[in-house]
């Protein structure tokens, strides 16, 4: 009778984020989860803006479906809601993560690069650069 109930709650998991190297508490942090391959760094299934108190900060994402996502972050430094670039390649100017932590020498990673399979609760930690 309530099997339907029961196998969705088993497909439903935490994605539980720590962000680290923070250089000071200014603005905010914030938070972009998809599971779009083709619109990875514009498109956000979720997302959140966290205060940050310390060099670390720890949020949740709660009831995610099982899938593949990738997460992308950005220290607001100034708390305008857009990720500040500059020089010639336009290079992001405040500090940045994705979740694998993948190397952006070259520009953004793709999604690839960047996705974690979701299918159970799952706890990551993505580094600022």
């Amino acid at each position: 009778m309530f099997s339907g109930y029961s196998q969705s709650i088993k497909n439903k998991h935490s994605l539980n984020i720590t962000v680290t190297n923070f250089k000071n508490t200014k603005g905010s942090l914030r938070v972009c989860i998809t599971d779009q391959k083709n619109n990875f760094l514009k498109d956000c299934l979720f997302s959140q803006i966290v205060s940050i108190e310390d060099d670390n900060v720890s949020l949740s994402f709660e009831n995610l479906k099982n899938g593949t996502y990738a997460v992308s972050v950005y220290h607001d430094e100034n708390n305008n809601g857009i990720l500040e670039t500059s020089g010639l390649f336009g290079f992001p100017s405040e500090p940045f993560g994705f979740s694998k932590n993948p190397s952006v020498r070259f520009g953004p990673p793709s999604f690839k690069k960047s996705a974690i399979i979701v299918n159970n609760d799952k706890n990551i930690t993505i580094k600022l650069n």
